[in-house]
């Protein structure tokens, strides 16, 4: 399963120019972003903690929890991203379960990028 397909709709794709902040930490949610195509790095305190290329997605955490973002989204490139809101991220979740597996499958590979920059 691709995110891509799932949710392709041109009226919804965000395009954001290189350099541009897509969030900062602090911001409320309401949207994860799947990434059509280009880059975004993620930033924690400053400090790069992962690069999402097209089909990649992020800002989901904030989005389950109901919770301020915990990093920044920042365009390394110029981006086309499809914004996933709430509502709409539920609807998937109930109806596709393929769908709430994949993005626990990303959650899961986060973790355990984090554990090995942990480890050292």
């Amino acid at each position: 399963m691709k995110l891509p397909d799932i949710f392709a709709s041109p009226a919804n794709v965000r395009d954001v120019l290189q350099g541009k902040p897509i969030f900062n930490a602090g911001d409320e949610s309401g949207e994860m972003f799947v990434v059509q195509s280009g880059a975004v790095d993620i930033l924690i305190n400053g400090v790069l903690v992962e690069t999402v290329l097209p089909e990649g997605f992020f800002g989901e955490i904030s989005l389950i929890e109901d919770s301020l973002r915990s990093a920044d989204a920042i365009a390394r490139t110029d981006c086309k991203l499809l914004p996933v809101n709430r509502h709409h991220f539920l609807s998937m979740v109930d109806e596709l379960p393929q769908f709430a597996l994949y993005v626990m499958k990303g959650m899961a590979d986060r973790l355990r990028k984090a554990d090995k920059r942990a480890m050292g």
